[in-house]
């Protein structure tokens, strides 16, 4: 990837060379090898003693990544190709006092020695930094290199954890439209004596006088100026359809009955993440680029039966056709004011795809990884 800045300075341990941005700065840390800072990213360097596989230490790493902060969400995994010595990336994302932090974490082996190089920055930063961040990444060098063995398979990763479950009352739609309409009213007295207003006042959402308590009022102001929110509906592999909508600081959960709940921009990030399974997977391309619009359209929309993909597709393509025959979640993803959504399919076991444009009669349905899926989410939510 291009970086924004030229990276001029070279910085060496005793296990990798990289280079930075001349500006970024070097400072001492007693448990770390290297330290840098600046442009909001903070990089560490540490190494130690081991002559455990890649495997063996990505693996550990892995079980030791969720347990290390409470709410910490694996976010991607890739076999890294560019240091040198057998290595593996990892991106999270970590809860902190103020604000989310996204991390990447690059691991690799040289037969006798583990570094970890890691990479963190403000999670509102993650998009303007990436370019930077990876720049810098693609540069390191392993200074003892040990080429990798072909590997038959890759180890297992492990689930995507639950998702975070949306604290609020439950209220019928009708309720929420009620709530809706007190934006920039006076609260009607009549409406005390409707189903609707009844259900507020049960729900605690309007005081039995009409008042509306403090944290109603917090749900009301981003519907104050009109925007449309960002909106994830998705397809289960059941046919059950839901539907969660975010205005800056409130989220309605689902379409009949909702949940109503005040959420910061991040946690709301967090949870669409969580709807949308993102968590470690391996990610290898289909060879095919592309399928007939109307198949693509029978099999994303859901129903009993699975229609098949063309002979010579599923025998050229084994792995489009593993992922075919699978569990499908179809997710479409809409930003305000983007007439087309993201239309994301994540197949149980099998990881992400994307539907692209259709000419032709053809539409375009490539691998997408979790990592790159979760940056859409971000970019919907945090740069809306």
């Amino acid at each position: 990837m291009p970086a924004p800045v030229p990276l001029g300075t070279e910085d060496r341990t005793a296990r990798l060379t990289l280079r930075r941005p001349d500006h970024w700065r070097r400072e001492e840390h007693p448990q770390a090898d290297l330290r840098l800072t600046g442009d909001d990213v903070v990089l560490t360097v540490r190494s130690r003693p081991s002559e455990r596989t890649i495997a063996e230490e990505h693996t550990g790493l892995l079980e030791r990544l969720p347990g290390s902060v409470e709410g910490l969400r694996l976010v991607g995994c890739d076999a890294w190709t560019a240091a040198g010595a057998p290595a593996r990336l990892v991106e999270y994302v970590r809860p902190d006092d103020e604000r989310d932090v996204a991390g990447a974490h690059l691991l690799f082996v040289t037969g006798r020695h583990r570094v970890d190089v890691t990479v963190e920055r403000p999670l509102a930063r993650l998009l303007a930094t990436d370019d930077l961040v990876f720049a810098v990444l693609d540069g390191v060098r392993a200074t003892e290199p040990a080429p990798a063995r072909p590997q038959r398979e890759l180890e297992p990763l492990p689930e995507a954890p639950p998702e975070p479950l949306l604290d609020g009352p439950r209220i019928s739609a009708a309720a929420l439209g009620t709530l809706q309409g007190l934006v920039g009213r006076r609260w009607n007295p009549t409406v005390l004596r409707t189903e609707a207003g009844r259900e507020l006042v049960e729900a605690g959402l309007v005081g039995r006088l009409g008042t509306l308590p403090e944290p109603t009022q917090a749900l009301l102001v981003p519907w104050q100026d009109g925007t449309e929110p960002v909106t994830l509906e998705q397809q289960l592999p059941d046919g059950r359809r839901t539907r969660l909508q975010a205005w800056s600081d409130t989220v309605v959960d689902g379409a009949d009955d909702v949940v109503v709940a005040s959420l910061p921009p991040e946690r709301t990030v967090a949870l669409l993440a969580g709807r949308l399974g993102i968590g470690p997977t391996w990610t290898f391309s289909f060879r095919t680029g592309s399928l007939r619009a109307d198949l693509l359209a029978r099999r994303a929309g859901g129903g009993p039966d699975v229609p098949d993909l063309p002979p010579a597709v599923a025998d050229g393509d084994p792995r489009l056709a593993r992922f075919w025959a699978a569990p499908w979640t179809v997710s479409h993803l809409r930003r305000p004011g983007r007439p087309e959504p993201v239309t994301i399919v994540h197949a149980a076991g099998h990881g992400f795809a994307r539907v692209g444009r259709t000419v032709a009669g053809e539409t375009a349905f490539r691998t997408d990884s979790p990592a790159n899926v979760y940056r859409s989410v971000v970019r919907a939510v945090l740069t809306a």
